[in-house]
C-alpha cells in the first residue's frame, strides 16, 4: 500500500496540468486494479483446486487466460 501512495504522490508532483495529472492517475489506478484482480483470481483458483482435489479431480495443467474488462486486459493463470 505504501508503494501505491508513493506512486500517487510522485505522479501528482510530476504533472504539469490537472488534465495530465488525472490521466496519469487514471492509468496508475487501472494498472493497480488490474494487478489486484489478477491476484484475486489466482487466489480463488488456488482455493478451488483444494476443493476439487478432495473430490477426486486431477489437475491437468495451468493455463494462461486473458479477459478484457472495463479496466483493460487482464491475463492470469488458472488450472484445468
Amino acid at each position: 500500500m505504501e508503494y501505491i501512495i508513493a506512486e500517487i504522490i510522485k505522479t501528482i508532483k510530476e504533472s504539469d496540468t490537472a488534465i495530465i495529472r488525472e490521466t496519469k492517475l487514471l492509468q496508475l489506478f487501472m494498472r493497480v486494479f488490474t494487478e489486484a484482480l489478477v491476484c484475486a483470481l489466482e487466489t480463488m483458483d488456488t482455493e478451488l483446486v483444494e476443493q476439487y482435489k478432495r473430490q477426486g479431480y486431477q489437475i491437468e495443467r495451468r493455463d494462461r487466460r486473458t479477459i478484457q474488462g472495463l479496466f483493460g486486459t487482464v491475463t492470469y493463470q488458472r488450472r484445468r
